[in-house]
């Protein structure tokens, strides 16, 4: 384990990219995913949005992350013409791969409020606006916080996948220690626990949020 300390910014470094990737691709896959899944749910969707979220969901879900990672950082920027960093293309399809999840969730939970409350939303006169914010988006994540809170804990465990384009993430990092040093038993081990510490965090606050809404009084 000593030959571990010398090396702790550099698994520092790869904890702050880890967390980093994590929070901007759930950030933007749930925008994403509250657009989307809002404009697709049957009280407001029209033909050509069904066909559109169908096959986008259908690519986001059916392509490995993996495969994805790779089509991001060889294919994109040839396809495009740009130049995109091994991160950049890393959240791309990080981003991409969640949303697809995310835009089924919550438009399934939309999907669970009764029709009496949208029409009694346009008897009284709410805007469209107004009717999301006020009246259907707090029943719907009530209805969908855990499911969609493992959405987020996957993906966390999922950034470990940007090891293979060169992003040095808490798994790279572990990596470069070991063709350093040749002995990988300690640093994965220490790789492991620093994971489930992420896994634990993200629990406890999942319960948290999961208690201070009742969810538990909702079942």
């Amino acid at each position: 384990m000593t030959t571990i300390i010398p090396y702790i910014p550099l698994i520092l470094q790869g904890v702050a990219i880890t967390i980093t990737s994590w929070l901007i691709a759930g950030t933007i896959s749930l925008c994403i995913g509250i657009i989307i899944g809002a404009a697709s749910c049957r009280y407001l969707t029209t033909p050509w949005m069904t066909r559109i979220t169908t096959l986008y969901t259908f690519i986001a879900k059916g392509i490995p992350l993996y495969v994805q990672i790779l089509i991001a950082y060889f294919v994109l920027p040839a396809f495009l013409g740009i130049n995109l960093s091994g991160f950049v293309a890393g959240l791309c399809a990080l981003t991409f791969c969640s949303s697809g999840y995310v835009t089924e969730i919550i438009r399934s939970g939309i999907n669970t409020i009764p029709q009496g409350q949208w029409d009694a939303c346009t008897v009284l006169g709410y805007p469209l606006q107004s009717t999301l914010t006020r009246i259907i988006f707090p029943q719907t994540f009530a209805n969908i916080l855990p499911t969609l809170l493992g959405e987020f804990e996957q993906l966390l465990k999922s950034t470990s996948l940007l090891a293979t384009i060169g992003v040095l993430d808490l798994t790279r990092a572990g990596m470069n220690i070991i063709s350093r040093e040749l002995n990988p038993t300690p640093v994965y081990l220490i790789i492991a626990c620093l994971y489930l510490v992420f896994s634990f965090a993200a629990h406890c606050m999942s319960s948290a949020l999961e208690k201070r809404i009742g969810y538990d009084y909702r079942q």
